[in-house]
């Protein structure tokens, strides 16, 4: 009879044995345990060998344990940095922040940072000051975006990652047919003995000559889901509006939506009025009506799992990867004028000093009366020519400011983080290229939908609080004591001061700002500020949102584009036994997982429209390479300055190299650098003068060099203040 052979155990399953022994081990132990006999033992040890080598276990002497939790960390990676630094979050605490600085030396060359993209998960070792990277764990292949040249010498492929900084050279054989200009993903092929890097066309996915190959950059650099399936395209052009039955009709009611001149979804509508109820004089009843989305988009559907991939709709300048169908996005849920929709709104009273005094969700059939921009709306109140009757503006606009402005006041008292942070729009022509580059303007009518939002938002919170519903809240940490440790030693070279030793409130920041206004570092205040914040996240549990000084908030409003307005919606439904059929079976640990999920690719998305906004930008600036700007300094780092023209907003670098002949030495603390020579000062928030010197639009990055020598820089060696990366969403976006 033959004897039957013994299979070895996987990496895995032993690394999952080992685990399972508090105690050290031996590989005589191991094998007798699990069977192993004859020569499998030399497999087995080298099996062992190789899970030590890659920190899965560790060893001591000649016997094998677990590894102790606090060396090795998983984290999903959330950001690529403008300097390719790469940023992760912990798997085990999502709100969690990681800067992986480096990879682990023992394994140089088998793990790479450029390797890692958004969305990818690894494993890293955490070391006394920084987090070192172990290895990657997804093994999906590993494809290189990057744009096909055909040139005299051969065909390269020069990669859109910033951290990858060789050309790849492409055989005629493995073209796929690309062209000159085309952007393409290849395979990197390994062929020893060759100088060269080598790669292989796996697919032709346009022309760099187009346009929209910006934003394509940016879909297919990020794998953002951009088709929907037909089950879901389906299901959305099969969707009607309901019937009244069962739902509150606000149809005679004015409601108005309030958008920017080129938005194409309107998925909020407002209307506000005195409150007639005595006992609340000088009050005010407002309702904001919402596109009712989760009649549409039911648990588990097609339309349901493709909004959950996607997590939220993302806005390039010449497109938009919607979170739903256009049929839907578009059409049978934006609160078009004159149309029957349906909607959950929120019926809110507040006092005269804009206190919120009670609230009531229902879900209803509502019709707009009129389509308003805020240019529009801000322009007719303030009595300007427009096309709105005098009688529309004081039935309909007087009261919504009416309301407003009892908001307003209090806001002022609750004290919200009060940061003021430029915002640039991009304008396209007709071909798609950019026509000019401006500050976004903000006018009362901004911030008049933002206080009804958010009053909205609130109540949203409190409802599913108070029914004991889980609630995906958008909560907001404190900042940590070591950022605000840095802010304080920034500011020391100021003369301003922040209070120590006391839980860390809005108010104090906001006094800041008020010290430092009109000043030449102010915009190194306002940036310093944001810098110190964390991250707003999605998460069960509540902690509050910080920036806005809210003890509970969640997302309501904007179900079209955020998936997480579509869980508290059918939180609400269910909660109140609101018509139609409750759809929320969620438990603690999965809703804790889709907060995560879709804090992630909320991150995503801003990394993706950051990105791509960069590269127009750049391609925008390629004409202008030679000549001077203004611009103010925005990071300081140990081999480059970061700057931001005050005109345009553009971003770029001024490398050490472009400084000047002098050597300069970086000074962290004071966010400056520092001539050796000539004592000349570059410091966070300077106004300076630069050139452009180069761009590269398939990177997104802008080279600038620094006008003033080094002689007329020492005599004027006054500072200002700004800093570079954005850890908090800006404050309209809450």
């Amino acid at each position: 009879m033959k004897k039957k052979r013994l299979s070895l155990p996987t990496s895995q399953e032993l690394r999952d044995y080992i685990n399972q022994n508090s105690n050290n081990i031996s590989p005589r132990d191991i094998a007798k345990a699990l069977g192993i006999k004859g020569k499998s033992h030399i497999a087995l040890k080298a099996i062992l060998k190789e899970l030590h080598r890659v920190l899965d276990i560790r060893q001591q002497e000649k016997r094998y344990a677990p590894v102790e939790s606090s060396l090795l960390k998983t984290v999903r990676i959330v950001q690529i940095t403008d300097d390719g630094d790469v940023v992760g979050v912990l798997e085990e605490a999502p709100e969690q922040e990681i800067r992986i600085d480096s990879v682990l030396k023992k394994f140089q060359g088998r793990a790479s940072l450029s390797q890692l993209g958004v969305g990818d998960y690894a494993q890293i070792k955490i070391e006394e000051n920084s987090a070192c990277l172990v290895r990657k764990l997804n093994q999906k292949e590993d494809l290189i975006l990057g744009v096909f040249h055909a040139t005299r010498q051969g065909n390269l492929v020069t990669p859109v990652s910033r951290t990858l900084r060789e050309n790849y050279v492409i055989a005629s054989t493995d073209t796929a047919g690309a062209q000159n200009g085309d952007l393409v993903e290849i395979r990197p092929i390994s062929l020893s003995r060759q100088p060269q890097t080598k790669g292989q066309v796996v697919r032709v996915l346009g022309s760099m000559r187009e346009p929209r190959s910006m934003s394509l950059i940016a879909i297919h650099s990020y794998a953002l889901p951009s088709e929907f399936s037909k089950a879901a395209m389906d299901l959305a052009e099969k969707a009607t509006i309901p019937p009244l039955a069962g739902r509150e009709d606000l149809r005679d009611l004015p409601l108005v939506t309030i958008d920017d001149e080129d938005a194409r979804d309107f998925d909020d509508a407002v209307w506000a009025a005195p409150d007639s109820d005595p006992h609340n004089p000088g009050g005010w009843h407002i309702i904001v009506a919402i596109a009712d989305v989760s009649h549409y988009v039911h648990l588990g559907d097609a339309l349901d799992e493709e909004a959950f991939q996607r997590g939220n709709s993302i806005y390039f300048p010449d497109r938009v990867i919607p979170m739903l169908p256009e049929a839907l996005s578009n059409h049978i849920c934006s609160l078009k004028p004159e149309e029957d929709r349906a909607c959950l709104a929120v019926h809110l009273k507040i006092s005269k000093k804009g206190l919120l005094l009670s609230h009531r969700f229902v879900r209803g059939l509502m019709r707009s009366v009129q389509r308003l921009t805020y240019q529009e709306t801000q322009d007719a109140f303030e009595g300007k020519q427009t096309r709105l009757e005098k009688k529309f503006i004081e039935d309909i606009l007087v009261p919504l400011y009416g309301a407003y402005h009892a908001l307003d006041a209090q806001k002022a008292k609750r004290s919200p983080l009060n940061l003021d942070l430029p915002e640039e729009r991009i304008y396209l022509d007709e071909e798609g290229k950019i026509s000019k580059i401006s500050p976004r303007p903000r006018f009362d009518s901004h911030r008049l939908i933002e206080e009804f939002m958010i009053t909205a938002n609130i109540a949203a919170a409190i409802t599913l609080d108070e029914k004991k519903t889980l609630c995906m809240y958008r909560i907001h940490d404190k900042p940590t004591p070591e950022k605000l440790d840095a802010l304080r030693n920034f500011l020391q070279g100021m003369q301003l001061s922040f209070p120590k030793g006391q839980v860390p409130l809005p108010h104090p920041f906001n006094q800041l700002i008020a010290k430092a206004r009109h000043k030449s570092y102010e915009h190194a205040v306002h940036e310093l500020i944001l810098r110190t914040q964390a991250q707003a996240i999605y998460h069960p549990d509540n902690i509050g949102h910080f920036g806005l000084n809210l003890p509970r908030y969640a997302h309501f409003t904007s179900p079209i584009r955020r998936y997480a307005d579509l869980l508290v919606h059918r939180g609400l439904v269910a909660a109140l036994n609101l018509p139609g059929e409750p759809e929320f079976p969620y438990a603690y640990e999965q809703f804790k997982s889709l907060g995560e999920h879709i804090s992630m690719t909320e991150r995503r998305a801003v990394s993706a429209e950051r990105e791509t906004i960069e590269r127009y930008i750049s391609a925008y600036l390629s004409q202008d390479t030679g000549k001077s700007f203004s611009a103010r300094i925005t990071g300081v780092t140990a081999f480059a300055l970061f700057i931001r023209l005050d005109q345009s907003g553009a971003e770029g670098m001024i490398p050490m190299r472009l400084l000047g002949s002098d050597y300069f030495i970086h000074d962290p603390v004071h966010h400056q650098l520092v001539g050796r020579r000539t004592k000349k000062i570059y410091k966070l928030g300077e106004k300076i003068k630069v050139t452009l010197v180069n761009t590269d639009p398939v990177k997104g990055s802008i080279i600038f060099a620094a006008d003033a020598s080094p002689k007329k820089a020492f005599r004027s060696r006054k500072t200002n203040a700004k800093t570079k990366t954005l850890d908090m969403p800006p404050p309209s976006t809450h």
